[in-house]
C-alpha cells in the first residue's frame, strides 16, 4: 500500500490557510475524451460482458466529474466484422449511428479468426470487413474519432495452446493489421492483448492454480482481466494516474504539496487535521475475489491509474492513527507516512463514494440493455401497430436511463472530508476473565429470515461458517441494530467484535444501557472490506445489562452476499480487569 511520492508542485503554505492546485475534475488537454463527447463501445461478446467498458466509464466519471461525456455500450455476442446481432449495416445503423457518436471504439477479431491456425482467406475477410465498418461510420458520421482495439487475448498462457503457435498468435496478427490501419488513417489504437498477456504470465508464476480463473473459458475474461483491459484502453487515451496528492511537513508546519485537491482549515500540532476536497475520486476497485486480486497484483493497474498519495513528514511518534470524517482508516508507522500511503487502496469515504458511482454506471447500462435487447430489437420486426407503439415506449425508457445517468454524475461530485492524524494509543490490554456475553440471547432489528447464524453471535466461536456468524437480513434499511442481554447489570470495560472475510459490513458502533432504553455509545470502528478482522473496544467502565451493536452503513461493493447484509462473527464482553 506504500508508494514513493515524486517531489513536484513545490508551492508550500503555512498551516491554517488554504491551498488549491490541480485540474479540478476537468479533463487534461492530452486526454482523448473532450466535453460533450458521446462514446459508443462496439464489439462482440467480450464487449457485451459490459465489464471493461463500464470500468472505463466509471473511471472517466470519477476522475473527471465535471466533464460532460456520455457512453453507449453496443457489444453483441458472436459478432464478427460481418455482423452477428443482425447484418453489419443494420448493426451499424441501429446500434452505432443512431447515437451519433463522436468517439467509437471497435474490438472485433476473437470470432473472426475462427479459433484455428492463421488462414489468409479468413484474414482477408476480416480486413475488408473491418475497413467497411470504418468507411461506413466515417461517411455517415464525419469527424468521428476511432479507437481501434487490438483484440484481447485467447489464453494460451495458463493453459497449453490447442495447436502449434496457439490461437492468440493469430489474434496478434489481426492486431498488427489494426496497428497498421490506425497509423495509415491517423486513428487511435489501444492494445488490449499485450498488457493482459504480461499480467497472465506474472499471475501464472505467482499462483498457477488460480491464474486460469482470470479468463475462465480462455476467451471471456472475468473482472480481473477486464480491469487490465480497461487499463490498456485508458492508457491509450492518456488517462491520468493521479487522483489527488497531498504532502504535509509537520516539522515546519507547512503544506508542501496539494495536487488536484483543495485543503483548508489545516491545523498542525500534536495531531494534524485538515479539510480536503479532492477534484476526483479513486477508482472503484474491488479485489475481494481472489482472481481479481491476483490480476491486479500481477499488473501495474494501481500505479498506472489509481494513485492517491498522502505523505506526512516530520512526525515524531512511532505510530499514528488516520481518521476521515471521524472513522478510523488505519494505523501507520512514522516511516510509512514519511514515504507516503496510497489512500486509493484504503477503506475511505472517497472510495465508498466511487463504489456508489460505479453501481449507478451498472444500473444505467442495465437499463439501456433492457431497452435495446429485450424491447427495441425483438419488437422491431412485429406488426405495424406494435412498431407504432414503440417510439413513445423507447423514449420513456431513455428518459428513465437519463435520470440514472444524472444521479451517477451527481454522485461523482467532490465532497469535503475532515482528515485527522493523531498519535496511536498503545494497544489495549488483552481481555481477562469470563466472557460475559457467552451464550446470552440477543435481538436484532432486522432478523435474518433464513435462520443464518442463529445464535452465532454469542456462541464462543470466531469461525466464519454460517452456524457461527451472525447475519441480519438483506433489507436495505440502515442503521440496523443487534442488542445482547447479559441477564443482569454488571460492570463492563471491553467489547471485542469480529467480522468474517466476506460480506460488506463496514462500521459497527457499540452502546451500553442498564435499562434497555437509554444507551450510551462507547466506541465506533470501521472494519476493512471483506477481510476477517477483530477489534477490541476499550472504554471507561460502565454498569450495563444491554450491549447494542449498531450498523449505520455498509460498503457498496459486494463480497459473496448482497451488501445490505450485516455480518458479525462473534461478540465478547468483559468486565474491568481486577
Amino acid at each position: 500500500m506504500n508508494t514513493t511520492i515524486p517531489r513536484f508542485f513545490g508551492r508550500a503554505l503555512l498551516c491554517g490557510g488554504l491551498v488549491l492546485l490541480g485540474s479540478h475534475g476537468v479533463a487534461r488537454a492530452d486526454f482523448a475524451l473532450k466535453a460533450n463527447d458521446r462514446v459508443v463501445f462496439y464489439g462482440d461478446s467480450i464487449t457485451d460482458q459490459r465489464l471493461y467498458t463500464t470500468f472505463v466509464e466509471s473511471f472517466v466519471v470519477t476522475r473527471f466529474p465535471s466533464l460532460p461525456v456520455s457512453f453507449v455500450h453496443s457489444g453483441w455476442g458472436g459478432d464478427r466484422v460481418s455482423g452477428g446481432g443482425g447484418p453489419i449495416d443494420l448493426r451499424l445503423q441501429r446500434d452505432v449511428l443512431a447515437y451519433k457518436p463522436t468517439v467509437m471504439t471497435i474490438m472485433l477479431g476473437m470470432n473472426d479468426g475462427s479459433y484455428r491456425a492463421f488462414d489468409q482467406g479468413i484474414f482477408n475477410t476480416y480486413s475488408s470487413g473491418y475497413t467497411h465498418i470504418l468507411d461506413t461510420v466515417q461517411k455517415a458520421q464525419p469527424g468521428v474519432r476511432f479507437t481501434l482495439i487490438q483484440p484481447s487475448p485467447y489464453d494460451d498462457v495458463t493453459r497449453d495452446p490447442n495447436f502449434e503457435g496457439g490461437y492468440n498468435a493469430v489474434l496478434q496478427r489481426y492486431g498488427a493489421f489494426l496497428k497498421d490501419t490506425a497509423a495509415q488513417k491517423n486513428m487511435g489504437l489501444a492494445d488490449l492483448n499485450t498488457l493482459v498477456v504480461a499480467m497472465l504470465q506474472k499471475a501464472k508464476a505467482t499462483d498457477a492454480a488460480l491464474a486460469p480463473k482470470i479468463i475462465p473459458d480462455r476467451v471471456h475474461p472475468g473482472p480481473g482481466g477486464h480491469l487490465v483491459m480497461a487499463e490498456a484502453l485508458l492508457k491509450a487515451w492518456g488517462a491520468p494516474a493521479l487522483v489527488s496528492d497531498v504532502a504535509i511537513d509537520a516539522g515546519t508546519k507547512r503544506v508542501v504539496r496539494a495536487g488536484n485537491t483543495q485543503l483548508s482549515n489545516v491545523q498542525i500540532g500534536q495531531s494534524i487535521s485538515w479539510t480536503q476536497t479532492d477534484a476526483a475520486l479513486p477508482f472503484p476497485l474491488d479485489t475481494s475475489e481472489p482472481a481479481v486480486a491476483l490480476a491486479v497484483k500481477s499488473s501495474d493497474f494501481v500505479e498506472a491509474l489509481d494513485r492517491e498519495p498522502l505523505q506526512i513528514m516530520g512526525l515524531t511518534a512511532p505510530r499514528y492513527t488516520l481518521t476521515i470524517d471521524g472513522a478510523e482508516v488505519g494505523q501507520f508507522g512514522r516511516e510509512e507516512l514519511a514515504q507516503g500511503i496510497n489512500l486509493a487502496l484504503l477503506p475511505t469515504p472517497m472510495r465508498d463514494q466511487a463504489m456508489g458511482v460505479h453501481k449507478l454506471t451498472l444500473k444505467h447500462n442495465n437499463e439501456h440493455f433492457t431497452r435495446w435487447r429485450t424491447i427495441q430489437v425483438p419488437l422491431g420486426s412485429h406488426s405495424a401497430a406494435v412498431q407504432n407503439a414503440l417510439p413513445p415506449l423507447l423514449q420513456a425508457l431513455d428518459a428513465e436511463e437519463a435520470e440514472t445517468v444524472a444521479l451517477q454524475r451527481a454522485a461523482a461530485q467532490p465532497k469535503p472530508h475532515r482528515f485527522e492524524l493523531s498519535v496511536a494509543l498503545p494497544p489495549a490490554p488483552a481481555p481477562t476473565g469470563a466472557n460475559l456475553a457467552l451464550g446470552k440471547s440477543y435481538v436484532s432489528s432486522d432478523p435474518n429470515h433464513y435462520n443464518y447464524g442463529t445464535g452465532g453471535l454469542t456462541d464462543g466461536s470466531w469461525s466464519g461458517e454460517a452456524p457461527h456468524t451472525f447475519a441480519s437480513s438483506e433489507v436495505d434499511t440502515f442503521p440496523k441494530t443487534t442488542t445482547i442481554d447479559l441477564g443482569k447489570t454488571t460492570p463492563v470495560a471491553q467489547v471485542q467484535l469480529g467480522v468474517p472475510g466476506f460480506g460488506s459490513t463496514k462500521t459497527i458502533k457499540v452502546s451500553l444501557s442498564a435499562d434497555g432504553q437509554n444507551f450510551t455509545e462507547v466506541g465506533s470502528h470501521v472494519f476493512p472490506f471483506a477481510i476477517e478482522n477483530r477489534y477490541l473496544f476499550t472504554f471507561a467502565p460502565m454498569t450495563a445489562r444491554f450491549v447494542r451493536l449498531s450498523y449505520p452503513d455498509h460498503y457498496e461493493q459486494q463480497a459473496g452476499y448482497s451488501p445490505t447484509y450485516a455480518f458479525t462473527s462473534e461478540a465478547e464482553v468483559y468486565a474491568p480487569a481486577p
